[in-house]
């Protein structure tokens, strides 16, 4: 009796035993891989690929539950498992990865050798593995090359068998259909992930030219975004290479622009600096002096007198080309502090000016500013102090015309530079015709001048000139600077067609045929 109750003792314990292993006590190894190194399908450690399904309807006779050990570690039980698929929620590129992870626990000796599947497009390769029965974890870390063939770069499934379905399918015994339980099913790769850009600046044009692309190299996932609503970028995430295409918005200003565009990647961040040009101003007024009183040093109207060599920086004054709507020709200054300065310099043609009584120049700031001129002869010095163009109207031209009296100097026969000041500001501003001519006095903005009319000020089809001089022509601009129509008049008076134009406020330069310019304005109904 003694040794039958042994016998009994020991068959109740095992039986127990058996009982206590029924499923995981404890977690599977914590994996410490960097995440920028792993594509995850199921694993509390990393972000996961969303929408995964882990028992999608194939027909399978196995079981699904998802079971948690201690208070917050998932794991996957399959039960009666003769095979089940894991449907992923995307399709995947695993091709920068080196191996496939799976930690397996069972008790089940008919589990002793696991068949596990890569599915891509259709096609599948399935390898075995050896895993512990004794209820212990097994962690597997599979080199992906064993999956002989694989198309890596769009894998979307993993299949799960037993040994006995997978050697004899139906043919076989389902006593030999195994419980599993799964965790931590990940691709990774020993090689942390680089991340390049291909270009660290950008240049981004009006809308004619108004995207730029540039490439992303990683093997990880990536994320892009910019700092200015004007410039987006065509996708703000993604994983592995990609062709990235930012599109901006048309530059409402005559100042450039930046935005920073960041993309992150393998634990590493680039920063593009894109930069989108200034609106361009339209041309400046044709000039209507005499090209026999004119001696240009910068103007595609008249004949050069001067052969310019350089526009030359004497103090953080920057010059830069500009080409108008019209195809014509102007300069670019810009400065970053007050008092910069900087000059067209014709050294080798001596400009002798003696004769002349005005020096024109035709500036558009983009801001308010005081700019200034003076005068550099190559015996005689330079003349006295800075002469300012005065109160100038920002984002329009402005045709000034400076007596040659107010270049205070011993002589003006042998001048090698004109000079150009920003006075107490600073910004950007466009400049044309610059040239010494004799004619009538300063032309700008005679606002004053009731000698030219037109009405009436508010107007829905037909907009009345008259002048008490010839009028050459005149040019319609809106509020920033924009030519939105151009007439020709060489008369005295003029009717002028602006059906056509949206309502709003508008300028009108009129350029007299004296040398006068005059603004005025009118609000279309």
């Amino acid at each position: 009796m003694k040794k039958i109750t042994k016998l009994m003792l020991s068959v109740a314990f095992s039986a127990l035993s058996v009982s206590a292993f029924a499923q995981p006590a404890t977690s599977a190894t914590t994996p410490t891989t960097s995440a920028s190194q792993v594509i995850s399908i199921f694993s509390n450690a990393y972000t996961n690929v969303a929408g995964t399904n882990f028992f999608p309807g194939w027909g399978q006779a196995t079981t699904y539950n998802a079971i948690t050990i201690g208070a917050t570690d998932n794991v996957i039980k399959y039960a009666n498992l003769n095979y089940v698929g894991n449907q992923f929620g995307s399709t995947q590129d695993v091709s920068s990865m080196k191996y496939l992870h799976i930690d397996v626990w069972t008790n089940d000796a008919n589990a002793a050798t696991l068949p596990i599947t890569i599915i891509w497009n259709g096609a599948e390769k399935t390898i075995t593995k050896t895993v512990a029965t004794n209820g212990t974890w097994t962690s597997l870390n599979i080199p992906l090359t064993e999956f002989t063939g694989a198309n890596l770069a769009n894998v979307i499934q993993f299949k799960f068998q037993s040994n006995e379905w997978y050697t004899l399918g139906v043919a076989g015994s389902s006593a030999k259909w195994t419980t599993v339980y799964l965790d931590n099913l990940y691709f990774w790769t020993d090689v942390a992930p680089t991340l390049t850009v291909s270009s660290n600046t950008l240049t981004v044009n009006q809308p004619a030219n108004s995207t730029k692309t540039f490439d992303i190299t990683t093997g990880s996932s990536w994320t892009v975004a910019s700092n200015q609503t004007w410039l987006t970028p065509s996708s703000t995430s993604g994983t592995g290479n990609s062709t990235i295409t930012l599109t901006a918005q048309a530059n409402p200003t005559y100042e450039s622009r930046t935005a920073n565009v960041t993309v992150t990647g393998s634990g590493t961040t680039k920063t593009i600096v894109v930069t989108q040009n200034a609106m361009v101003p339209a041309p400046a007024p044709t000039p209507t002096a005499l090209a026999a009183n004119v001696k240009s040093i910068y103007s595609d109207t008249y004949t050069p007198a001067v052969t310019v060599t350089a526009f030359d920086n004497w103090w953080n004054m920057n010059f830069g080309d500009a080409t108008f709507a019209s195809g014509n020709a102007g300069k670019i200054m810009i400065t970053t502090a007050g008092g910069n300065c900087g000059s067209p310099t014709f050294a080798g043609t001596l400009l002798d000016v003696s004769s002349m009584s005005q020096l024109h120049v035709d500036v558009f700031p983009t801001s308010t500013m005081d700019i200034g001129l003076k005068l550099v002869t190559a015996a005689h010095g330079e003349s006295a102090g800075w002469v300012s163009l005065g109160t100038l109207t920002a984002n329009q031209w402005n045709s000034v015309n400076v007596p040659l009296t107010s270049f205070v100097m011993s002589a003006k026969t042998d001048v090698k530079q004109v000079g150009f000041v920003t006075n107490n500001s600073f910004g950007t501003f466009y400049m044309d015709n610059l040239y010494f001519h004799t004619g009538a006095t300063a032309i700008k903005n005679v606002y004053e001048n009731e000698s030219v009319r037109i009405f009436p000020s508010a107007v829905k089809t037909t907009l009345n000139l008259k002048s008490d001089v010839d009028v050459n022509q005149v040019v319609i601009s809106n509020l920033v600077g924009q030519t939105i129509q151009s007439v020709l008049v060489n008369s005295t008076q003029k009717t002028i067609d602006v059906s056509n134009l949206n309502a709003g406020n508008y300028f009108m330069t009129i350029q007299l045929l004296n040398g006068k310019s005059v603004n005025r304005k009118f609000i279309k109904l």
